[in-house]
């Protein structure tokens, strides 16, 4: 069984801890859809990775930022809500948006998230580097283990280290990515693996054009921005299916 994403729902599983305001007051001030999980250990993550931020679908600098005003930027308008599942405060005044928890985070220890926020400062909001997680309970991205007589095959970095691509393309694919989209693309061209990366882009080939490739499955971390269901790769990293 594959894994469902690199580790966002494991990240996110140790319930809210007691804060000193006391857990009636800080529910009232958070007023959005999304339940916080700020002060715990689980929900002050790393976001200093080179190249790629925890979340990095959406964001804002507010001078105003609270928790409640991040979490309802990143839901959005009742008009026009967005399926994003995380949001993320960080530096004070930094707000984060993500359907998904990216595979370069890691964990810390809840203190390190202990900046005033601009908008409030009797509260936190992330540190320098570190930003604190909360959630909706939204379902993840996942991989499909199966589409056709493809398979899921893999995670591969692309265009690192000095080194070419790691597949051909990128393809067009009419009415955006998604695993099927790029799949049929690259089944149309005779090739036999297909790759998407960066949320957005469709790669294929007959075989590898770089060896040793091969990176962590959670490092592929980034929804589809045409289906935010599914997995579409990361910056520099394939999502890889291949004909089974």
């Amino acid at each position: 069984m594959l894994p469902r994403s690199p580790d966002a729902r494991t990240l996110l599983q140790t319930p809210m801890a007691q804060s000193t305001d006391g857990p009636s007051l800080v529910a009232s001030r958070i007023t959005s859809l999304y339940s916080s999980i700020l002060r715990t250990s689980n929900g002050c993550l790393r976001d200093d990775a080179p190249g790629s931020r925890t979340l990095l679908e959406a964001s804002t600098v507010n001078p105003a930022l609270t928790p409640a005003v991040c979490t309802e930027f990143c839901q959005g308008a009742a008009s026009t809500p967005t399926s994003f599942n995380f949001a993320g405060v960080e530096f004070s005044s930094e707000c984060y948006c993500d359907f998904n928890i990216q595979g370069t985070a890691t964990q810390v220890d809840g203190s390190e998230c202990a900046f005033p926020c601009a908008g409030d400062p009797t509260l936190t909001c992330g540190g320098a580097g570190r930003v604190g997680i909360f959630t909706n309970g939204g379902p993840v991205p996942t991989n499909k283990d199966q589409v056709g007589a493809w398979s899921f095959e893999g995670c591969h970095t692309d265009a690192i280290d000095g080194n070419g691509r790691t597949l051909t393309g990128p393809f067009e694919v009419v009415g955006g990515v998604t695993v099927e989209g790029c799949i049929a693309q690259c089944e149309t061209g005779g090739f036999t693996i297909t790759g998407l990366e960066f949320g957005q882009e469709c790669w294929c080939g007959t075989s590898f054009l770089v060896a040793n490739t091969s990176a962590p499955v959670r490092e592929c971390s980034m929804a589809c921005k045409a289906d935010p269901t599914e997995l579409c790769g990361a910056p520099s990293r394939l999502s890889t299916v291949k004909v089974a």
